[in-house]
């Protein structure tokens, strides 16, 4: 049983007082299946005692398989609420506006025979908005989204010895989730309900072909070719915070990825990308992007930083923005009663391309006005 507790601080100062808090709180198992000793093929029978005449006389023996099969069954539950002042929280906890994710997921990798693997499963997702608009209540008219079953598989094969090929397909969703963050927007109470009738989550289905060559010791090469749908790409009016669907595309393209390892300490990647994006009762817009980056550790530290270029998004307007820089600084250290600890200072700088939330292997989640512009943050995770 794994069991973490994180505590994010967004650095931010507005004219009010007003905050939000995060309470984390991720759970989960992860078990093997193993053949068991007693169940061994076995070429004869066992001995039959006096009182017992086997009914078996022979059992064949059977090529099996006797890696272990993992399955992996984990649970995650975050919550983020947000209070203008103490006194508001010590005064009506229960009314304050929160977000709300719970998620699942139940995964099998299978071996099927030497040289690949077969990776199966499915999770769901639950986010939940509690007093999402200045107008409604902490129990009415909440902002809430659920999938359930949002299947998964890959199934990757070792062609040589430097070289693995993967075919999959994975299904995922991503919705409104920052009344946490933000706290209730200010809309009338009809403005609110039409909202929330026609507000739909952002839903991706996805097939992908990709491989993999390690060209030597210390360079990897990585292509990865993608087609399916993206339905109601969730996005945010202009700087603000209020929801909006910017449309629906069929998406073909390819992602060509470069790794160098210059010493154990430093190496340094390039990323191309160029997808043409089918809008939905519209034209074909090619979305491309080009990106440098480079990582370095040593010891407890850790850096990272990317310089970004790319296109215009193809379902957003107004994103004019082509030159993009990001990076972090991570320290570990082992913390209080050995238990670790990890301090990071983060700059971010997403881009708003379809094809980029579309190649992601990530699963479902929450979408925040914060995850589509630049953010400074610096954060404190603990686990034990």
């Amino acid at each position: 049983m794994k069991r973490g507790y994180a505590l994010f601080a967004l650095l931010a100062w507005a004219t009010q007082s007003a905050q939000a808090q995060s309470l984390p709180l991720e759970d989960g198992i992860r078990f093997s299946l193993q053949r068991h000793p007693g169940l061994s093929p076995r070429s004869r029978p066992l001995s039959a005692s006096p009182a017992f005449r086997a009914r078996m006389d022979t059992i064949d023996t059977v090529n099996a398989d006797d890696r272990d099969q993992d399955i992996l069954i984990g649970v995650q539950r975050t919550t983020q609420r947000f209070f203008e002042d103490s006194r508001a929280a010590s005064l009506a906890p229960h009314a304050l506006s929160r977000s709300r994710m719970t998620r699942y997921m139940i995964e099998d990798r299978l071996p099927v025979g030497e040289q690949a693997i077969v990776t199966f499963g499915w999770h769901g997702i639950k986010v939940s908005n509690r007093s999402a608009n200045v107008t409604v209540g902490p129990e009415s008219d909440r902002l809430r989204t659920r999938d359930w079953f949002l299947p998964r598989a890959t199934l990757a094969i070792q062609a040589g010895r430097d070289l693995r090929l993967s075919v999959g397909y994975a299904e995922k969703l991503r919705a409104y989730g920052d009344t946490g963050t933000n706290g209730p927007m200010g809309l009338t109470h009809d403005a609110y309900l039409s909202l929330r009738r026609t507000l739909k989550p952002e839903t991706q289905s996805r097939t992908q072909v990709r491989g993999d060559w390690s060209a030597t010791s210390a360079i990897d090469v990585s292509l990865a070719l993608m087609s399916g749908r993206l339905d109601d790409q969730l996005s945010f009016a202009g700087r603000g915070v209020l929801p909006i669907s910017s449309g629906s595309a069929r998406i073909e393209g390819a992602v060509l990825e470069a790794q160098h390892r210059l010493t154990p300490r430093l190496s340094w990647s390039v990323r191309y990308g160029d997808a043409r994006v089918h809008i939905s009762g519209g034209d074909m817009v090619r979305e491309r992007s080009l990106s440098v980056g480079s990582k370095w550790h040593s010891g407890p530290w850790s850096a990272a930083v990317s310089f970004a270029r790319n296109s215009a998004p193809a379902l957003v307007s107004g994103e004019r923005r082509a030159l993009r820089i990001a990076g972090g600084i991570d320290y570990a250290l082992a913390g209080i009663g050995g238990r670790p600890v990890t301090l990071s200072f983060h700059m971010t700088d997403p881009d708003r391309l379809a094809s980029t939330s579309f190649a992601r292997d990530d699963l479902s989640g929450p979408l925040r006005a914060s995850d589509q512009v630049r953010t400074v943050m610096a954060s404190a995770r603990f686990g034990w």
